[in-house]
């Protein structure tokens, strides 16, 4: 497998939006589901869980457009793009996954 290219410090907080804003559908897809399946219980309910309010269908249509942007705004930065040329996209793509991970906190000692 190709190495993965040096990841520049510009594209760290691209991919933290990126997360954040798949964090932020998800979460609200799952709410959304939790509701329905409270509002209509029945297995056999399945049709009328889809349908949704039409706020609710507007908010997840925004929410997948700012997704859909800061997945474009990764693609598109110039190392990722670069990346993907050279035959080395996946490495890249996880080595910035781990430049971008949280650090754990430090077990307290006492």
């Amino acid at each position: 497998m190709p190495l993965a290219l040096p990841i520049p410090a510009d594209l760290l907080d691209p991919r933290r939006a990126r997360d954040a804003a798949w964090a932020e559908l998800n979460a609200y897809v799952d709410q959304i589901e939790a509701l329905r399946r409270e509002q209509h219980p029945d297995p056999k309910q399945t049709d009328s869980r889809a349908g949704g309010e039409p706020e609710q269908r507007e908010r997840l249509a925004e929410l997948r457009a700012a997704r859909d942007d800061a997945v474009v705004a990764v693609r598109r930065h110039p190392t990722m793009v670069r990346a993907l040329a050279e035959g080395c996209w996946a490495a890249t793509d996880t080595a910035l996954f781990h430049a971008t991970e949280p650090t754990p906190e430090p077990a307290d000692a006492g």
